[in-house]
């Protein structure tokens, strides 16, 4: 064979090998959930718990400063919730009164109103009602309420029995000598995996993006709407399977949501604490996680 033709001969076999290898690394790119960049290092979140779990047990993602105390904000809810189904019934109906009503937000609830306990869950989880918070301590005293809740965090080792939550809103405190209520990333995600877990009511709740709750006086109807910008974003609102968020000025904005663990792990749980855009940063995350679910598990 002439030197001319072991040349075209090896030069068509390393052009199929090369469009081998070109179709392979096609195949190879991670499909994405949106736009964004799969990249979680600039993250503008100071506090990030990613955990993929399988039978209760977490696996980590990926952590920064999980084990930094950071104010949560309206996540904070989440044991205002456990706390109201530990001291009233089910049956329970909650009458708003003026205290509670006295700094209206504008989710619609008025002075002597009268929901069903669930309706008014539903009120503080899905739309982050303040006045339901305050309805739910102020029906069994301040104090009891406060107890109950910093009861349930110090039993379930989710906060030092020195360290208690101040208020059932999470909302900053008025003085700058208190501190607001605070969780770690890590913490939080244990309680949110406990709760998507164990508690079929609040998760239930939280997988809602709206709602109708009723006023038991008069049959009128409220409408709640989430305010989670990335819940509510079409792309990627289909795969949060339920989340919470807060914003104050201590707290900037968090973020604790549940995402689809695509047959590798149970479920996994995100959390973003003092986040300058929480929305941005979850979109992020959800189109990194595209790709650790289906190369690196």
């Amino acid at each position: 064979m002439c030197i001319t033709s072991i040349l075209r001969k090896n030069s068509i076999h390393n052009m199929k090998r090369y469009l081998f290898i070109g179709i392979v690394l096609l195949l190879l790119v991670p499909m994405k959930v949106g736009a964004q960049s799969a990249d979680i290092s600039t993250l503008s979140a100071q506090g990030v718990a990613i955990y993929g779990w399988r039978d209760g047990v977490p696996t980590v993602f990926y952590i920064q400063n999980d084990t930094q105390p950071f104010p949560i904000a309206s996540i904070t809810k989440l044991v205002t919730a456990k706390a109201v189904e530990i001291l009233y019934p089910q049956n329970s109906t909650i009458t708003i009164s003026a205290s509670a009503a006295k700094d209206l937000d504008s989710n619609g609830l008025m002075l002597g109103m009268t929901f069903s306990r669930d309706d008014l869950l539903r009120a503080l989880l899905i739309s982050s009602n303040n006045e339901a918070g305050r309805q739910f301590a102020e029906g069994v005293g301040d104090k009891v309420f406060l107890d109950t809740m910093n009861a349930f965090l110090h039993d379930n080792g989710y906060l030092s029995p020195k360290v208690n939550f101040i208020n059932p809103t999470g909302l900053d405190p008025n003085s700058k000598a208190t501190a607001p209520n605070q969780f770690t990333a890590t913490t939080l995600s244990t309680i949110l995996s406990d709760i998507y877990r164990n508690d079929p009511l609040l998760t239930s709740i939280l997988e809602q993006k709206s709602a109708v709750i009723t006023d038991q006086n008069t049959g009128m109807t409220l409408s709640l709407k989430s305010s989670d910008e990335l819940n509510n974003d079409p792309l990627y609102g289909p795969h949060i399977i339920l989340s919470k968020t807060g914003t104050t000025a201590l707290a900037q904005q968090t973020v604790a949501f549940v995402t689809n663990g695509q047959g590798k792990y149970d479920y996994i749980t995100v959390v973003l604490l003092h986040s300058k855009d929480r929305a941005t940063d979850g979109k992020r995350i959800l189109d990194w996680l595209q790709e650790v679910l289906r190369y690196n598990s």
